[in-house]
């Protein structure tokens, strides 16, 4: 998420920035993309590029983080049902789909694991850390279960990721509409086993937590 505080012409240079590494990264791998063509991308000089990040390395590893900050908190919602006397957060499968959809883009080009693994990985950490932060707050133990709960996030991170990446490849050739009714009815079908990962995503016509 951007600082709401930022100066405007801070955030964007910085939004410029991302833009022009994204729009090169279409048609050239990132270890080839060097600083000059990224500011020539985004019509700025390398003198305000290094205001604001210490070298090339340095601001791709932020802009991934800002892409993956602004994804959850656009996604991010809290439960409709109280756990404990306080609400949780939950991924909304609708939003998540619909900001995939209207982003893909940029997704398309991110979620390539061939030429941007980093991405995946900080994309997957932040998706695996939401999932534990909800089984914490959810009172239950991580591996207190007959299928430990760290094996549950490894395997819906992997396969809800995978999913997506497959999504795009193809084309969107799904509206992200279809995509978040199928992807519940799986969800759904897991839940109906006990495993509780599946309530993590809400698909915004259930609640999807059972108290």
């Amino acid at each position: 998420m951007v600082d709401k505080k930022l100066d405007p012409r801070v955030v964007k240079t910085r939004t410029n920035l991302r833009k022009a590494l994204v729009y090169l990264m279409q048609n050239e791998k990132i270890d080839s993309i060097s600083v000059q063509k990224i500011t020539e991308t985004a019509h700025i000089t390398r003198g305000t590029f290094y205001l604001h990040y210490k070298d090339k390395k340095d601001f791709v590893k932020k802009a991934m983080d800002e892409i993956i900050t602004e994804f959850f908190d656009s996604v991010m919602v809290d439960s409709d049902t109280l756990v404990n006397g306080k609400t949780v957060q939950l991924m909304s499968l609708n939003k998540a789909f619909d900001y995939i959809e209207k982003n893909s883009d940029i997704f398309t080009i991110l979620l390539d694991r061939a030429q941007n693994n980093n991405f995946y990985r900080q994309l997957y950490s932040r998706l695996t850390s939401e999932m534990e932060t909800f089984i914490k707050e959810m009172g239950e133990d991580l591996d207190d279960m007959d299928v430990p709960m760290k094996v549950q996030v490894a395997f819906t991170a992997s396969a809800m990721l995978g999913l997506i990446a497959q999504w795009l490849n193809n084309g969107l050739i799904y509206t992200a509409k279809y995509m978040t009714k199928t992807v519940s009815r799986i969800l759904n079908r897991f839940e109906a086993t006990g495993i509780l990962l599946p309530s993590f995503f809400d698909d915004e016509l259930e609640s999807g937590i059972s108290i």
